[in-house]
């Protein structure tokens, strides 16, 4: 896999500096943190970043998760 993104299932994904990275925003499409709006689907981002906040707490001992939103890509351990 290269810098340049590919997507699975709708997923997009991308290798930077070997280091496997996840849209954010289709990674939350997946999984339903979304809501629907005059037949528009919105992400939740105040869901999502509570979420990784959570996981980030949970796994490290942070509440200081950075924030994320449309265009930013993270980590698969992020979303544990």
């Amino acid at each position: 896999m290269t810098n340049e993104v590919q997507v699975f299932n709708g997923l997009k994904v991308k290798e930077v500096n070997g280091q496997v990275m996840f849209d954010a925003e289709s990674a939350a499409i997946g999984m339903g943190i979304t809501q629907e709006k005059n037949g528009i689907t919105y992400v939740q981002w105040k869901r999502v970043n509570n979420y990784l906040n959570n996981v980030s707490a949970h796994v490290r001992n942070d509440e200081n998760s950075p924030r994320v939103g449309k265009g930013d890509f993270i980590t698969e351990p992020q979303w544990r």
